[in-house]
């Protein structure tokens, strides 16, 4: 009898834990982190890094959950994107966040600004290219976020820097602008970048095109079509384009840097962060690391407020990255002034 009666005791007490467990973790402020890639993007790992770092330093107790739209990845037909749409508003039904991270313009576009049921969802969107009112986020009283901001004046100077050093030294007039071109995957993300390069006073330099690419067949011919019109190619968002048209399998990063290092007339400088790290000779790019603290920290100060407060006022990150390979630069005759090489070595992002 007193065994029973003991296991009883036991068992009660460890029911009542876990009800309790659950019950706390049923109260506790929700979460969704809603991203526009994969789980493999290193722009998306770098970014979850830098997220998961501000909740353990904040200790403040939510529920997060991460839903991937998986739209980086090849062979993304209307069909995919539609089952893929659902399975995400399927996601934001279950969870019924407190509070949503839409991350990239095609989160933004496809899910965070419809209200779906719920005009009281706090949306707080991250790396998006295109302005705010663009998804309609203007004067919208439960919105905020981090927009991206492409560092183009860092990007202008580096390339003046190269004014004077082969191959840009021979033949070239001291007054002639440098000329500049960028290319981008056509996807949202990558128009909307193409549209913050065409927005850009590049004087002294020129910009002479900026070219959208459905294939990495269609990349190429469009470089180097670009011989002899321009010196330097941005290379913009390009994960998830396939090898050629109607392909399933997508180009890597690696292929695509080697091909920009090997065969590309004009200088490529990477707007990723991920480009010389697969390969390429020099980026300057967005830090995912930042927009992660920013983004998190402005989060967790919206949970922490009233339902009624204010949200965070809306920002914009503007810090970035430089890496450098200074192989790949060499094998062109670059060679960059020591504050870029510094700037790489302060980032573990130096290649020798």
């Amino acid at each position: 009898m007193r065994r029973k009666l003991r296991r009883l005791m036991i068992f009660g007490f460890v029911l009542g834990g876990l009800l309790a467990l659950g019950g706390f973790r049923a109260s506790l402020p929700r979460l969704l982190i809603l991203h526009s890639g994969s789980e493999g993007s290193p722009w998306v790992q770098r970014l979850d890094l830098a997220f998961e770092r501000e909740l353990q330093a904040s200790r403040q107790p939510v529920r997060v959950e991460r839903h991937y739209l998986r739209l980086d990845e090849p062979g993304t037909s209307p069909e995919a994107v539609r089952v893929r749409v659902q399975d995400a508003r399927r996601a934001m039904d279950r969870l019924s966040p407190d509070l949503l991270i839409a991350v990239d313009d095609e989160a933004n576009d496809l899910l965070a600004r419809h209200d779906a049921g719920r005009p009281d969802l706090r949306r707080l969107y991250v790396s998006i290219d295109q302005p705010p009112s663009r998804y309609g986020y203007d004067g919208r009283a439960s919105v905020t976020g981090v927009a991206e901001t492409l560092p183009l004046v860092a990007v202008r100077d580096a390339i003046e820097a190269l004014r004077g050093v082969r191959p840009f030294a021979a033949g070239t007039e001291p007054r002639q602008p440098l000329r500049v071109a960028a290319l981008a995957r056509n996807s949202e993300t990558g128009r909307a970048e193409l549209e913050q390069v065409q927005r850009f006073d590049w004087a002294p330099l020129q910009l002479v095109d900026a070219a959208a690419a459905s294939d990495f067949g269609q990349w190429k011919r469009i470089c180097e079509s670009w011989a002899g019109k321009a010196d330097v190619v941005l290379v913009l968002s390009h994960r998830g384009m396939p090898l050629l048209a109607g392909s399933a399998k997508a180009v890597t990063g690696a292929e695509l840097a080697e091909w920009m290092e090997r065969a590309c007339p004009p200088v490529p400088i990477g707007m990723s962060s991920g480009y010389v790290a697969d390969g390429g000779g020099l980026s300057i790019a967005p830090s995912p690391e930042e927009y992660g603290k920013i983004s998190m920290r402005m989060a967790l100060e919206w949970l922490a407020s009233d339902r009624r407060a204010k949200p965070p006022e809306a920002r914009e990150a503007t810090h970035f990255d430089v890496a450098l390979n200074a192989p790949r630069l060499r094998r062109r005759g670059l060679h960059l002034p020591p504050l870029y090489v510094e700037a790489a070595h302060a980032r573990n992002a130096y290649f020798d």
